[in-house]
């Protein structure tokens, strides 16, 4: 039952559907489990795994939370967010 909102132009956003801006981020905290992975040259892909098992949200979590929430569109949180290594 979610709906996603499609990107809507008019003048005031000269046609990008958009007006002003927002930001999707992640945020790692350095936990001693993660701290002793990098200590250990960890994969990025190791380390960015134990962090989301952590509780890490990444940012590609975070678009899909501001599309659901009619922030943003679906398009741009795909065409903004790295989803593979």
């Amino acid at each position: 039952g979610t709906v996603f909102f499609r990107a809507k132009g008019c003048e005031k956003c000269n046609n990008t559907g958009y007006r002003g801006r927002t930001v999707i981020y992640e945020i790692m905290k350095m936990s001693p489990s993660l701290k002793e992975l990098v200590i250990n040259k960890a994969s990025s892909d190791m380390i960015a795994a134990s962090a989301v098992k952590s509780g890490m949200r990444t940012m590609f979590d975070a678009g899909i939370r501001k599309v659901i929430s009619g922030t943003t569109s679906l398009e741009e949180v795909l065409s903004t967010v790295r989803t593979s290594s």
